[in-house]
């Protein structure tokens, strides 16, 4: 009976650990694609991210263009005003009364500053980060276009963030 009880034992053991290691086989391609999904999704937020930074980068540029052709606007403005102060050194009183105006008002408006106060009776008050509100609005239920138009982000930056924080 013990032989049989053992036969028995040892058969059903060859069957689990025969069946435990097709698990394991079945299993480890799926792991793999996973990795490999996971692996693109990253690439494309990546991608779409750096899209999305290089048209912020050209309206940056194009920006800094239209102030560079305010400041030669202002420069030009500046040589017409040194003209005219070519034309007060003739007249010596009428700088000097511009000079001791300009000098009374500066020392006006620096007497009246006063610097803040703080009240130390008062909790100190932290901003969130941007992506702690992502996370935030994420566990909400908002959708991420939803989430970007909320907080002025790009839809490929918050994707980033959950992708990160998950």
């Amino acid at each position: 009976m013990t032989t049989l009880l053992v036969t028995i034992s040892l058969l059903l053991h060859g069957v689990t650990f025969l069946w435990i290691m097709t698990l394991l086989q079945k299993q480890q391609p799926v792991q793999d694609t996973d990795l490999k999904k996971v692996k693109n999704e990253i690439e494309d937020l990546l991608i779409s991210y750096t899209a999305e930074m290089k048209e912020e980068n050209e309206l940056l540029l194009k920006q800094i263009q239209e102030v560079k052709h305010r400041d030669t606007k202002a420069n030009q403005q500046a040589s017409v005003d040194k003209g005219l102060t070519r034309n007060l050194s003739r007249n010596p009183d009428k700088i000097n009364d511009i000079e001791s105006k300009h000098e009374r008002k500066v020392e006006e408006d620096y007497t009246a500053y006063q610097p803040p106060l703080l009240d130390m009776d008062e909790e100190l008050i932290y901003e969130q980060s941007d992506s702690a509100k992502v996370m935030a609005l994420f566990k909400q239920g908002l959708s991420t276009t939803d989430i970007a138009k909320r907080l002025k982000l790009g839809k490929g930056e918050v994707e980033l963030m959950l992708k990160f924080h998950q």
